[in-house]
């Protein structure tokens, strides 16, 4: 009898450093989110954006410039790079207006509603085949929204709807990331959007400035090294596991918004908050399960077309 392949040393050590790269990105996010809640009380959106994505640029030229060089540069579509650092600046600056009023732990939540959101776009305008059991998750994943949101809560009002927005925003940035994919190198497109967000809201920000306070410049330029850092690790996991085994871990990132928000920001959510993240979360991973299976059945899909929940 032959035995069956086993997996090369080096595909497991791979795997393993894309799990651990994953874990550390959906740390970082849900960091970036705690300290945007933090400084949210002191400093205006704009401000905060502008150092997120200033710093973010800077940390690029730092990392990725000494290895790719002029490659850096080198945007094949100037367009879609333009068009794509609009919307992901504009999921940044939804983000942390959200967090000004939201509790983290919520807020996170209801944004990771847009991988099941990226379904029903991606079927409607790529022509996406979705089975029956996708749509369930995604009609689950919304009911889980409503329990969360519901009457009552403290969350119910029209600060609701910013996370529902940026959702709205992600998935389509998520389709059309999936369709211009492999156009450019990944690192390229990552310094593209901070540079354009850097650009588009120095336009403005001076209007909202507010002088940092000594002790805040640090936190305020970690804004962008922690999302740079967040971005760069989330590539490189991409690049070492397949999409099907990261795609549902990247939920660790809800897990990681409550500790912190109940250690470090004081906020513990209900119990019918835990239960609606419970159902969101769920409904996020059995998409993400069933998708793996559906593209696993039909061909293996590039790592860099992977839908992977929200950050900034």
């Amino acid at each position: 009898m032959r035995k069956s392949a086993q997996p090369m040393p080096q595909q497991n050590n791979n795997t393993r450093a894309g799990i651990a790269l994953i874990l550390a990105a959906a740390f970082s996010f849900a960091a970036l989110d705690g300290l945007a809640k933090h400084l949210s009380a002191r400093y205006g959106t704009p401000q905060m954006v502008w150092f997120r994505y200033t710093f973010h640029v800077i940390a690029m030229l730092l990392l990725a410039l000494p290895f790719l060089r002029m490659r850096l540069f080198a945007a094949r579509n100037w367009r879609w790079q333009f068009g794509r650092g609009l919307l992901l600046l504009g999921c940044t600056l939804l983000s942390f207006t959200g967090l000004h009023y939201l509790p983290l732990a919520e807020f996170t939540a209801i944004g990771f509603v847009a991988p099941l959101i990226v379904t029903a776009v991606a079927a409607r305008f790529l022509g996406e085949s979705v089975s029956r059991a996708r749509w369930v998750a995604v009609i689950a994943g919304f009911v889980g929204v409503l329990i969360i949101i519901r009457p009552g809560s403290g969350i119910f009002g029209w600060a609701a709807l910013i996370p529902l927005a940026m959702a709205v925003v992600y998935a389509i940035f998520q389709v059309l990331t999936r369709h211009f994919a492999g156009e450019d190198d990944p690192l390229t497109t990552l310094f593209f959007s901070g540079l354009v967000g850097a650009l588009a809201v120095s336009t403005f920000v001076p209007f909202y400035w507010v002088a940092p306070a000594p002790g805040d410049w640090f936190l305020l330029i970690a804004l962008g090294l922690i999302g740079a850092g967040g971005h760069w690790m989330l590539i490189l996991a991409f690049q070492r596991a397949d999409a099907s085994i990261l795609a549902p871990i990247t939920y660790t990132h809800l897990v990681f918004a409550i500790i912190l928000g109940m250690v470090v920001l004081g906020t513990t959510p209900d119990r019918w908050s835990f239960v609606g993240m419970g159902v969101v979360a769920v409904s996020g991973l059995a998409s993400a399960i069933l998708q793996a299976r559906e593209n696993r059945a039909r061909r293996k899909r590039p790592a860099d077309e992977a839908d992977v929940p929200l950050s900034d």
